[in-house]
């Protein structure tokens, strides 16, 4: 039976989405790697290989996971400073405080929300902040409070956002997103047939259930609405890099295509430390009775024709092949981190000059500045929803990241300072370095305290 027209605009995926689904799930295998890395299709077949050799080389395979420790790196790097974040009328709510403890009604607290998130965006490139609010209605701030009816965050991941639409200036009219995480409130029911589809627009919300039949049909059925205050699509992209509505760009670009090819270098060179490890005794022999079916020692044979004027010998198998691949794995290695631009923060040590640590370093700063702006404008953007929901219009906050993100230590720039005061380059050099120690050692003084600082610097000096 053909499905009608409802439910084929229900499941429908915009070209968008269908071009990068498999590439957000590629990302997502990448940083987590493991037994579902190992399972999916990113090992492949060798020409001369058949497929028994290939279901036996698989089964030994390995990951060496490159992917999740650059993009951990990132994200500590970015929270590593203190964001500031002034949350204006939002800071007297008693209902705002519970959902700072409790954001994502999980258990996890603003900062750990948003860190995650953070973290997810660089490894899909795209995540969405949906912001929501439980349907049931409270007389008063007790019973708000006593029964959690505050809203909340949603992290959703691009792969469960199908459709959309938008309008001239790229401002989402609606949006279509999968729910995977309702569940059944009896065992004994099954939500393998049912999917449910939430449609988002400015002013309200819609619920669909489609239910598969027989034959591959399926049928959408609208289960519910209702209104909402916000005004606009409560659903906030978070980037990692964007240059497009509704598109991300992954700190995994390139890097996890390089992990890949590291994986199957890694794999055939297994493959032959596997098989021609062990040298082969080779041996005369009687034709009449061949040793190749008898067990010498610990090993086998390889024998020869008795008359031959060869003596008994090891053979050993050509390593040349193995040592390409282990120059091409060194060499892979180097690769993802100069893509990282993070050889002199993570693990690689090499001879550099100063003028390449110093390119590095502000690739490296430049990327971090740009995520810190990304995620700044996303909490600014969610909390303005979150405010909407509470029927405050504008709640005067403030969120500031970090703009510098220096990855040398703190001690070094303290001893920098101390040799410059030795050179006496200048008196307002050493209060320009001075003030900058202050300013990372503690972030979050008030504006009192940081002109009284300066002040003393200044006649200190």
């Amino acid at each position: 039976m053909p499905e009608d027209r409802l439910s084929r605009a229900v499941l429908r995926k915009r070209d968008e989405f269908r071009k990068l689904e498999p590439i957000y799930r590629f990302f997502e295998e990448a940083y987590k790697g493991g037994a579902d890395y190992i399972n999916s299709n990113h090992l492949y077949i060798h020409t001369f290989e058949d497929g028994g050799g290939f279901h036996e080389r698989r089964k030994r395979a390995y990951y060496y996971n490159y992917c999740a420790p650059i993009v951990n790196a990132y994200n500590s790097f970015i929270y590593r400073q203190k964001v500031t974040r002034d949350f204006g009328k939002l800071d007297d709510n008693m209902l705002f405080r519970e959902f700072i403890d409790n954001s994502d009604k999980q258990g996890n607290s603003y900062e750990e929300f948003i860190r995650n998130i953070s973290k997810w965006s660089s490894i899909t490139g795209l995540q969405f902040i949906l912001v929501d609010k439980p349907a049931q209605e409270a007389e008063t701030m007790k019973d708000e409070l006593d029964q959690g009816l505050f809203p909340y965050y949603v992290r959703v991941s691009p792969l469960n956002v199908w459709d959309w639409g938008l309008d001239r200036f790229g401002n989402l009219l609606w949006v279509k997103i999968l729910e995977t995480d309702q569940d059944q409130n009896d065992f004994e029911k099954s939500s393998d047939s049912v999917m449910r589809f939430r449609i988002w627009y400015r002013d309200r919300w819609e619920l669909y259930e489609v239910e598969k039949g027989t034959g591959g049909s399926s049928s959408a059925f609208k289960i519910g609405e209702a209104p909402h205050p916000v005004g606009d699509v409560p659903l906030v992209p978070v980037c990692h890099f964007a240059e497009e509505p509704m598109t991300g760009f992954s700190l995994l670009n390139d890097i996890a295509y390089v992990n890949r090819a590291l994986y199957n270098w890694c794999s055939l060179l297994d493959e032959i430390l596997y098989r021609q490890t062990f040298s082969q005794l080779v041996i005369p022999e009687d034709p009449k009775n061949p040793i190749n079916e008898k067990a010498l020692g610990t090993a086998r044979g390889l024998g020869f024709p008795p008359d031959a004027k060869h003596a008994p010998h090891f053979i050993n198998p050509d390593a040349s092949q193995a040592r390409v691949l282990m120059d091409q794995i060194e060499k892979g290695v180097e690769e993802i981190y100069r893509l990282a631009t993070l050889r002199g923060a993570i693990g690689v040590s090499e001879e550099s000059s100063g003028v390449a640590r110093s390119y590095d370093f502000m690739i490296t700063n430049n990327t971090l500045s740009n995520k810190a702006l990304n995620m700044e404008e996303a909490e600014m953007k969610a909390l303005r929803f979150w405010a909407r929901w509470q029927g405050v219009s504008d709640p005067g906050h403030v969120i500031e990241y970090p703009r510098e993100f220096e990855v040398s230590s703190l001690g070094e720039e303290i001893e920098n300072v101390i040799k410059t005061r030795t050179l006496r380059i200048s008196e307002r050099f050493d209060q320009i370095m001075k003030e900058k120690i202050v300013k990372r050692m503690a972030p979050r003084l008030s504006r009192e305290d940081v002109e009284r600082i300066r002040a003393e610097i200044k006649a200190d000096d």
